[in-house]
């Protein structure tokens, strides 16, 4: 596979945070000028690459971990053996930036490139082409920010150090940020070629995002009361339906099956030549840039271990398009056959047969309290994203590359919007088109019956369309899980509340577990009522909170804080 080579542009990139900055001499600065001066297509491109591995998450960096699993342990759909103190609501304010969003110097190095780029001496749209690339960065970087922290400083200019107003302002409203981000997509959008190749930013990534982000920002706006919803709704809705259309040449990935076209799709080397990935992350154990998704599913050491939760696993519909009654099941055979064929290619059955994966019939808990039961926290073992190809006792060989933006999510936002909006969500084309890709053949129409436990989970829908709603987005969590987009759909809907409901595991069933097994679980672990497990029970864990002032957002760093007064207030519940 083809990787993108990144050169070291430390000098271009300091940070703008505190006395670090304030101390350095603007002698110290690199003369961008002369850079862009002289600078080819293929200096440009370098510059560009500098930000793909800081961005760009996927399976984590290159023999590390973070994976988009990791990113869903501060949500309601994976528990991992340890306690995650952000879906927990145990977080701190942190002192300093370190390893937070708060940092800034990726967009001061995007703003140097768009202050610099016309002096390059390449051909304009070539120019524009890496402009674009450096927009969509910017963009992306500055979305992130606003899910982080809501209102944020917006900076135009690669500051320095006589730059003291700028360098001590105040937060700008998410209101002004983000009219400024959805300008600068759109100009992206407009400069950017169509994709030529997965691993690289193109015209159809930047809509992507355009349809993320406004997805995001209009139902934020909508559930939490800040105008301008609609806009940003019908933004999405425009974006995911110019990717739709056959011009760009998207479709689902069908596989070699129906019963194995979504398992396949998350477990592939390349995907170049895979019609429904819009941009991925590319791995290379070759080039010491593999990743240990699969090790980490399948080994589940160092704390790694992790399960689906009951709560999520209870969300996929019957085969008939009939909710799912968590009470039916007194074995395990009932409550994981004759489901949404996504939940056996999602999780692994402990029963022998083509769904196992790496289980081959063995149980699935809590591995360091049951002797040979291994691979779960929960009970339910994750399979998507796990191959035995990949599965290696060394670190860093995981060859399986990392979808960033797919045609999928894009149905997802298309419908969701569409529902919110009251325009057509175009369920034949959308929701229905994922469910036809699996075998699942039971069709959500415009005016799908109540279910009274999908409606307790959303409690805030209003309207008309209220039912659609709930199920475009329990098909979103099905269609989705694991991919890092799950905390922040709950927060933009406003349901924090979802993640103190029980933390519960698969029930104790007796045709999987042996008498002596249940007994040690219901001693060590914990159980609940149900005779479901009770993942963190006898642990001594303060119980979860959330509080609907203070966690839909993170609080600022506080010695950030301190250096810049102008940032005062912090976000409400964390203090100064």
């Amino acid at each position: 596979m083809k990787k993108l080579t990144i050169i070291a542009l430390g000098l271009l990139t300091f940070t703008m945070q505190g006395c670090d900055f304030l101390d350095r001499d603007a002698e110290d600065i690199i003369e961008s000028g002369k850079f862009f001066e002289n600078a080819q297509a293929n200096a440009l491109e370098q510059y560009c690459n500098d930000f793909y591995p800081k961005l760009f998450y996927g399976h984590g960096a290159p023999n590390g971990y973070n994976s988009m699993l990791e990113t869903e342990w501060d949500c309601d759909n994976i528990y991992p053996w340890n306690k995650n103190n952000v879906s927990f609501g145990h977080h701190v304010a942190p002192n300093n930036a370190s390893g937070s969003d708060w940092s800034w110097s990726n967009i001061r190095a995007c703003n140097e490139f768009l202050m610099n780029y016309t002096k390059s001496p390449v051909a304009d749209n070539v120019k524009q082409r890496y402009a674009g690339e450096i927009l969509f960065f910017k963009c992306l970087d500055y979305f992130n920010k606003v899910i982080t922290y809501g209102d944020v400083p917006w900076y135009e200019t690669a500051l320095t150090t006589s730059d003291t107003e700028e360098l001590y302002k105040g937060r700008d409203s998410r209101t002004v940020v983000m009219k400024h981000v959805l300008d600068d997509i759109n100009q992206a959008i407009q400069w950017l070629p169509k994709k030529t190749v997965v691993y690289r930013v193109s015209r159809d990534a930047a809509l992507a995002l355009k349809a993320r982000m406004c997805l995001f920002e209009g139902t934020y706006r909508r559930y939490h009361g800040i105008e301008g919803d609609t806009e940003f709704l019908q933004a999405a809705y425009d974006a995911a339906g110019e990717l739709m259309k056959e011009e760009y040449g998207y479709s689902l990935y069908e596989g070699t099956s129906k019963a194995t076209a979504y398992h396949e799709l998350f477990v592939q080397e390349n995907y170049n030549n895979n019609p429904e990935v819009i941009l991925s992350k590319e791995y290379d154990p070759s080039l010491n840039k593999g990743n240990n998704v699969s090790r980490q599913i399948r080994k589940g050491e160092n704390n790694q271990l992790m399960g689906m939760s009951r709560d999520c696993a209870n969300d996929y519909l019957k085969i008939d398009g009939t909710p799912f009654d968590p009470t039916s099941a007194t074995i395990a055979s009932e409550e994981l056959e004759n489901r949404d064929p996504r939940l056996l290619q999602t999780i692994a059955t402990p029963y022998d047969g083509p769904y196992t994966y790496y289980l081959g019939g063995e149980r699935s808990a809590i591995s360091n309290l049951i002797a040979g039961a291994t691979h779960s926290s929960t009970g339910y073992a994750i399979a998507k994203f796990y191959t035995d190809n990949d599965y290696v006792e060394a670190h860093g060989k995981g060859t399986t590359d990392a979808i960033l933006f797919r045609f999928g999510e894009i149905l997802l936002i298309r419908a969701e919007a569409g529902a919110e909006l009251g325009k057509d969500p175009e369920l034949d084309k959308t929701v229905n088109a994922l469910r036809r890709r699996v075998g699942f053949n039971v069709a959500l129409t415009s005016s799908p019956a109540n279910d009274p436990l999908l409606a307790a989970k959303h409690p805030n829908v209003n309207g008309n369309n209220a039912n659609l709603i709930r199920e475009i987005r329990r098909e979103r969590r099905v269609e989705l899980f694991g991919e890092g987009l799950r905390r922040d759909d709950l927060m933009r809907w406003k349901c924090g509340q979802r993640l103190v409901a029980p933390r519960a595991g698969m029930p104790l069933y007796t045709d999987v577990y042996s008498a002596a097994d249940i007994a040690t679980l219901k001693d060590e672990a914990g159980v609940f009522g149900d005779n479901t497990l009770d993942v963190y029970g006898n642990r001594n864990i303060a119980p979860a909170v959330f509080d609907e002032e203070k966690h839909y957002l993170f609080s600022l760093p506080l010695n950030e804080i301190a250096l810049n007064p102008n940032l005062k207030p912090n976000n409400p519940g964390w203090g100064e």
